[in-house]
C-alpha cells in the first residue's frame, strides 16, 4: 500500500512539473507569435488556461488553439468560425501562420462588411504579400509570402511524391505548406487490390476497417536527408475519411514509425532476449520460436516494401502500410510486437506494462470495431467462462491467459498480472461479480454487466479485460438462423481462425472437401480456447481424457458424444450420463431466460455445457475415423470452428443430434454467413 501511495504521489508530482514545463514552453514562444499581431496579421492574441485564442482581420469570430503535449513536437489543433479546423506541428508562430495560409485558400469565414467577397479578401492578402509586411526587409525579418503563394516542394520531397503517384495514381498524394520549411503530405493508400489479399468484409468490419475506403497517411515533413527518409515522428496520423469507427490508428502509427526508423538505418526492437533458447533446438510452437517467426516475417515485409526504393521513401512507406494491413492481428494492437502465441481472428494487446496500461486508459477503439463481442449476452458468457476457469482445480493450467488489469482512480494501480498470479484475489472479484449477477440479472438480463457504478474499479476493469482479451468473434444467431434440432436458443456464430488460416482452409477444402463434427469441452476450458484456439492437447499436461486413438483434436459426428465430454464435471461421457440420472438439477434452476437476442442469460451459471460445431477437411491422411462416433484431426489446420452452442447441464442429456441429419442445414448457414 505504501509503495502504491508513493507511486501515486510521484506520478502527481511528475504531472505537476510536466504541466508547468508545458506552459513555460508555450509562454516562451508567445512573444515570437506576437510579431504577427504587431505586423497586423492578427487583431488579438491571448494565452489562458492552456489554450491560445486569436482573431484574424476580416473574419468574424475567434480562433482557439490547443497547444500540443508534448509542445512543440506534437500536433496543435485549431478551431474557428464556420467549422474551421486546422492542425499542425511546430511553434505557435508556425501554427498561426499555417492558419492564415489556410484561410486564404478557402472562402472567407463569415466576412465582415469591409470584405464582402472572396476576390476582395484575396486581393487584400495579395497586396499585403507584396508589401513590406510580408517581404523580408534589410533587417532580416522572416518572409511570410508562402501564406498566399505556396513555395514549391523541395526537390527530394517532390521526387518522393512523384514516386508515389507512379505507384498509386496522380490523385493519391496532396500537399500543403505549413510553415516556411515544412509541408503536410497526405497519401491515400487503397485497401482493396494491390498487395492486400485475403481480407474479407467480415474481417475488416470486426477489425474496425472499411475496405472500400483508402488509408490516409498524414506526414508533416521537412526536406529529408539523402537516402534517410523522414524521422519517425513525421508520421502524424493514419485514418479513413468518413469512417469514425476506424480502429487501426494506434497500431498503424507504430508500424509506419518503425519503418521510418529502419529506413533511416535503425533496427526493430526484439521481444526475444539475447541467449533466450537455441532456435534450432526449440519446438516450433515454443514461446520464443513463435516470437522469432513473426519478427522474421516483419523483416521480410519490410524488405518487400523496400523493393520500391527506386521510387523514393514515400512509395516504400505506402507499400509497407498496404502489406501490413492484413497482418495487424498477428502483432500487438499498440506496440506492434509479436505475441508468444500464434494469431487468431481478433486483434488484442500484449501483456507488457505500457500496453496494458494504455489499453485500460484508452482501449475502447484500439483493438476492434465498436460493438464486436460487446453484446451483453456475449459479455455475460465470457464472464461465466472466466469464473469457471478461475474456480477450477486445474486453474494454473487452463486460466490462460491470466488477467492483466490496471485500476484505481488514475488506472495505474496494477491489480492482476500473469507474472504474479493471485487466484484468491481473482476469485474474490469473480464472486462479487457473481453476486451482482444473481441480484440484478433477473430484471436486467445479461445487461447486468454494464452496472459499473455498482462495481469496484477492479471488477469493472476485469470485465473490460475479459471482453478485450477474447480473440474469437462471437455473435448470437437470430431466430431464423438457429438450428431447431439443438433445442437451445443459445446458438452463436464462432470465428476463431485468422484470415490466413481460413484462406488455407478453403484451399484444402477445394481439394479434399469438408464435413462437419462437434467438439465438446468443459466450460472451464473455453476461456482459453477462445483466446488460444483449439489445440492438440494429447499427451500434454492439458490432456484430461487420454488419447486412446492417438494424438489429435477429438471430434464426433454425434452431439451426445461431444456433450458427454463437455459436461461441467469434466469426467467424460460415461460419468456424465451417470450423473444426469442421479443428480440433475431441478428445471427451474437452469431455465433459459428468453429475453431479446443479445440480452439473454442462463440463471444457473454453474450448469453451463458448451460445444462447438466445426468444419473439418475430409483428408484421410489428417482426419482419422477409428470408430463411427469418434474422429481425430491430427492437425489444427484442418479444423475451423463455425458455431458455438450453450446448454444447461440437465437439458443436454436429452439431445442427440447426428451431423448427417443436419449437415445440409449447417452448410447452408455457413455459406449464407460467409456471403
Amino acid at each position: 500500500t505504501s509503495l502504491n501511495l508513493s507511486r501515486t504521489r510521484a506520478f502527481k508530482c511528475f504531472s505537476y512539473f510536466a504541466m508547468s514545463a508545458h506552459r513555460d514552453a508555450i509562454s516562451a514562444d508567445l512573444a515570437a507569435a506576437r510579431a504577427l499581431l504587431d505586423e497586423g496579421h492578427l487583431l488579438c492574441l491571448e494565452f489562458e488556461d492552456d489554450t491560445v485564442t486569436f482573431q484574424v482581420p476580416d473574419v468574424d469570430g475567434e480562433f482557439t488553439a490547443f497547444p500540443a503535449d508534448p509542445y512543440p513536437g506534437g500536433e496543435t489543433s485549431v478551431y474557428g468560425p464556420d467549422d474551421f479546423e486546422f492542425s499542425s506541428v511546430g511553434t505557435l508562430k508556425d501554427v498561426i501562420t499555417g492558419v492564415l495560409k489556410a484561410l486564404v485558400k478557402r472562402k472567407p469565414i463569415q466576412p465582415s462588411e469591409t470584405a464582402p467577397d472572396l476576390e476582395r479578401h484575396t486581393s487584400q492578402a495579395e497586396s499585403a504579400a507584396s508589401s513590406t509586411d510580408f517581404a523580408q526587409d534589410d533587417d532580416g525579418d522572416e518572409d511570410f509570402s508562402y501564406i498566399v503563394k505556396e513555395s514549391p516542394l523541395p526537390k527530394s520531397l517532390r521526387k518522393d511524391v512523384d514516386g508515389v503517384k507512379q505507384v498509386l495514381g496522380d490523385n493519391s498524394v496532396t500537399s500543403m505548406q505549413l510553415s516556411e520549411i515544412s509541408w503536410r503530405i497526405r497519401i491515400s493508400v487503397p485497401i482493396k487490390g494491390g498487395h492486400i489479399k485475403g481480407l474479407d468484409a467480415q474481417t475488416a468490419s470486426a477489425w474496425g476497417l472499411d475496405p472500400a475506403q483508402p488509408l490516409v497517411i498524414e506526414l508533416h515533413a521537412q526536406e529529408p536527408s539523402e537516402n534517410a527518409g523522414l524521422p519517425a515522428d513525421a508520421v502524424q496520423a493514419v485514418f479513413q475519411e468518413g469512417f469514425p469507427s476506424f480502429a487501426l490508428e494506434k497500431q498503424m502509427l507504430q508500424i509506419l514509425r518503425d519503418f521510418c526508423c529502419v529506413y533511416g538505418g535503425g533496427i526493430l526492437p526484439s521481444r526475444c532476449p539475447c541467449g533466450a533458447g537455441n532456435a534450432e533446438d526449440e519446438d516450433e510452437d515454443s514461446e520464443f520460436q513463435v516470437i522469432r517467426n513473426f519478427e522474421a516475417k516483419k523483416q521480410t515485409l519490410i524488405q518487400q516494401a523496400l523493393l520500391e526504393k527506386s521510387r523514393g521513401f514515400l512509395a516504400c512507406l505506402a507499400c509497407y502500410a498496404q502489406i501490413r494491413v492484413p497482418t495487424v492481428h498477428e502483432y500487438c494492437a499498440i506496440c506492434d510486437q509479436p505475441f508468444s502465441l500464434p494469431p487468431m481472428f481478433l486483434r488484442t494487446v500484449c501483456s507488457s506494462e505500457l500496453c496494458t496500461y494504455q489499453f485500460s486508459e484508452f482501449g475502447e477503439k484500439i483493438t476492434t470495431a465498436e460493438g464486436v463481442n460487446t453484446q451483453a449476452e456475449v459479455v455475460d458468457l465470457l464472464i461465466c467462462m472466466l469464473a469457471r476457469a478461475a474456480e477450477s482445480p486445474r486453474r494454473d493450467l487452463i486460466l490462460d491467459p491470466y488477467p492483466t488489469v490496471y485500476a484505481g482512480s488514475d488506472k495505474r494501480e496494477l491489480v492482476f498480472h500473469p507474472k504474479d498470479k493471485d487466484f484468491d484475489k481473482l476469485n474474490t472479484c469473480v464472486q462479487q461479480l457473481r453476486n451482482l449477477r444473481n441480484e440484478t440479472a433477473g430484471k436486467l438480463g445479461a445487461s447486468w454487466s454494464v452496472l459499473t457504478s455498482r462495481m469496484s474499479n477492479e471488477n469493472a476493469a476485469l470485465i473490460k479485460w475479459v471482453v478485450a482479451s477474447n480473440r474469437s468473434f462471437l455473435a448470437p444467431l437470430q431466430d431464423n438462423e438457429r438450428l431447431e434440432a439443438f433445442k437451445t436458443p443459445f446458438q452463436y456464430l464462432l470465428i476463431s481462425a485468422p484470415p490466413e488460416k481460413e484462406q488455407q482452409f478453403q484451399e484444402l477444402k477445394a481439394k479434399f472437401g469438408s464435413c462437419f463434427a462437434f467438439h465438446g469441452s468443459p466450460a472451464a476450458n473455453w476461456h482459453s480456447i477462445l483466446r488460444n484456439g483449439l489445440k492438440n492437447a494429447s499427451n500434454t499436461k492439458l490432456m484430461i481424457y487420454g488419447a486412446a486413438h492417438g494424438p489429435g483434436i477429438y471430434i464426433s459426428p454425434e452431439s451426445s458424444m461431444s456433450l458427454g465430454y463437455a459436461n461441467s464435471q469434466g469426467r467424460g461421457y460415461a460419468a456424465a450420463s451417470k450423473q444426469s440420472a442421479t443428480s440433475a438439477p431441478p428445471p427451474g434452476e437452469t431455465e433459459l431466460k428468453r429475453q431479446k437476442t443479445g440480452n439473454r442469460f442462463v440463471a444457473n451459471a454453474d450448469g453451463l455445457v458448451m460445444m462447438a460445431v466445426c468444419e473439418v477437411i475430409n483428408d484421410e491422411a489428417r482426419l482419422r475415423k477409428p470408430t463411427t462416433h469418434i474422429w481425430v484431426a491430427s492437425e489444427p489446420e484442418v479444423v475451423c470452428t463455425r458455431f458455438f452452442l450453450v446448454f444447461t447441464e440437465a437439458q443436454h442429456q436429452t439431445i442427440n443430434v447426428r451431423i448427417h441429419d443436419c449437415e445440409k442445414e449447417i452448410r447452408k448457414l455457413v455459406e449464407n454467413r460467409a456471403a
